[in-house]
């Protein structure tokens, strides 16, 4: 009875690593989930070790063979996979050479992305707009525009967003002001019967803030992409004049 026991309970044991948490990342990974990409489906070569870390110490257990794992992150060491092992599912580190071969400049194209990506951040980070930025990429760096224009040739459509900078401008007006003071009796008790009120003329100050363009900031796009960034009249964040790759289309 307890060997019936203990061998159901191996059949349905799942490391924690495994369970649908939030991936703990580690330093040197790249992650297909940051690309929006699926994860890559790779068959295994051989009943093979997997580990819990990326450096490949933390032995996590046998892979099953035969199987076809889901590739998830990608290291210098190996890839970071979920599959089943002796004991059950896992999710660990697998070396690339117990896996089959990963897909002709698969790795060379993931390091562009994360490199791309990387760069795109920072810009975000610091509502910068470069050419080679997508659609997408700048909405979420600057905001969406107050104006759109599409323009069409024989060959190609183009589309030209338009973002104006305010600032709030104090203009101050003076008007005359009449001002009335209330002024009790030395010693009255019986307010407010015995009080005067005084009254004094003289000119007030009335302070309102007007929205006052001080930057223009045009964003042309041609297939998604920011082909060219024009700014006028003034400083406008947003504005450097910085080129990143385009997107790496990451398909297998």
């Amino acid at each position: 009875m307890k060997l019936a026991l203990a061998a159901a309970l191996a059949a349905v044991w799942v490391p924690l690593a495994s369970m649908a948490s939030p991936i703990v990342r580690e330093a040197g990974a790249i992650y297909l989930s940051d690309f929006q990409a699926r994860p890559l489906r790779l068959k295994v070569q051989r009943e093979a070790p997997c580990y819990f870390d990326i450096n490949l110490t933390r032995f996590a257990g046998m892979l099953r063979f035969p199987q076809t794992v889901q590739a998830e992150a990608f290291s210098e060491f190996g890839a970071r996979i979920r599959g089943n092992a002796r004991q059950g599912g896992v999710a660990a580190w697998v070396p690339y050479a117990d896996l089959e071969p990963l897909p002709e400049n698969f790795l060379a194209d993931l390091r562009k992305a994360s490199e791309r990506k990387r760069m795109v951040d920072e810009l975000i980070a610091q509502n910068e707009v470069a050419i080679g930025m997508t659609e997408s990429e700048v909405l979420a760096s600057i905001g969406r525009p107050q104006k759109k224009t599409k323009r069409a040739d024989k060959t190609s459509t183009s589309q030209i967003w338009e973002y104006i900078k305010y600032e709030l401008v104090p203009q101050t007006t003076y008007g005359p002001s009449f001002t009335q003071t209330v002024v009790a009796w030395p010693g009255a008790t019986n307010l407010p019967a015995k009080t005067i009120v005084t009254g004094t003329t003289g000119l007030a100050a009335n302070t309102v803030y007007v929205k006052v363009p001080v930057g223009k900031l045009a964003v042309s796009f041609s297939e998604g992409l920011v082909e060219s960034i024009d700014q006028t009249e003034g400083t406008l964040a947003g504005a450097r004049a910085t080129i990143v790759a385009p997107p790496i289309n990451l398909v297998w």
